[in-house]
């Protein structure tokens, strides 16, 4: 009776154990990060590629940048599309303001940086953008940057460029911040492969302009004490702000929430940080 019982269980298991191997590749495949897009993005721009233990969320694609250290992954929508591109270049300097670009134009942020205000440009503007939305601490800065034609026609062209459904431009002080958000359908190696070299591309001419714009402000004296200037925003921080339990370095609340968490490429608590034994 119990070699009966025996061949019951394994013809039992010989049903139920395929198609639930095939259900975990499946979901493997699916929601883990580890995917060829990713690697060959790394090749491509010279970088590295981290993947998290665990294969807990998205690998991270680490690369130089002439002025900044780059990093792209792959973050799942809230509420929204499915994947979401974000692309970040630390820079070595500090630009000294913060501003939201954003395609297509979308409400002020509800986080609010301290001084970030909604402005306007004119459609015969040499700044004008084609439809975006701005935000800036400072319109004098934004404006400078904007003159760049070559940078200004990126920014305006990126969300055709990728694809994307929205494309969300920050700039916080030392940090440099690219979100498009992908398409429904789209996995995040293919995301690597067909919305990130353009993103990157915008990336490089950005960090390109703003460590311009950061020389020629230390060098017209501007201060950039980083001890009591917010990380997030480059203005001085008032009472009780976000301190960081990774670095230290402290952060207005609104600027730590635009940002996704602390803007120092070299602290653990980086929305994007690798491991340090590969830094």
């Amino acid at each position: 009776m119990l070699w009966l019982w025996l061949i019951l269980a394994c013809l039992a298991l010989l049903v139920v154990v395929p198609p639930l191997v095939a259900a975990v590749e499946t979901w493997a495949g699916r929601s883990g990060p580890a995917d060829v897009g990713f690697f060959t993005l790394a090749r491509a721009v010279a970088g590295t590629c981290h993947v998290p233990w665990g294969r807990r969320g998205s690998p991270v694609v680490r690369f130089p940048l002439p002025f900044a250290e780059g990093r792209a992954r792959v973050l799942r929508g809230i509420g929204g599309p499915a994947y979401t591109l974000e692309v970040r270049a630390y820079q070595q300097r500090s630009f000294g303001f913060s501003a939201r670009v954003a395609s297509p134009p979308t409400p002020p942020a509800r986080w609010h940086a301290p001084g970030l205000a909604p402005m306007s440009l004119e459609s015969d503007a040499t700044e004008a953008l084609g439809f975006c939305s701005l935000e800036a601490t400072d319109e004098r800065l934004l404006r400078w940057l904007l003159r760049h034609t070559e940078t200004r026609q990126r920014i305006d062209s990126l969300q055709l460029d990728t694809n994307a459904e929205a494309v969300e431009i920050v700039l916080a002080g030392r940090l440099i911040l690219l979100r498009a958000h992908a398409p429904r359908g789209i996995e995040p190696g293919g995301i690597m492969e067909s919305m990130a070299m353009p993103t990157i591309e915008a990336l490089r001419l950005l960090s390109d302009d703003l460590h311009d714009l950061a020389c020629a402000l230390e060098d017209a004296g501007e201060p950039m004490n980083l001890s009591v200037q917010c990380r997030g925003c480059g203005t001085r921080l008032g009472a009780d702000p976000w301190v960081c339990p990774g670095c230290g370095h402290a952060m207005h609340r609104g600027c730590r929430e635009m940002t996704g968490g602390c803007a120092d490429a070299a602290c653990d608590r980086a929305p994007d940080a690798v491991p340090a034994v590969l830094a």
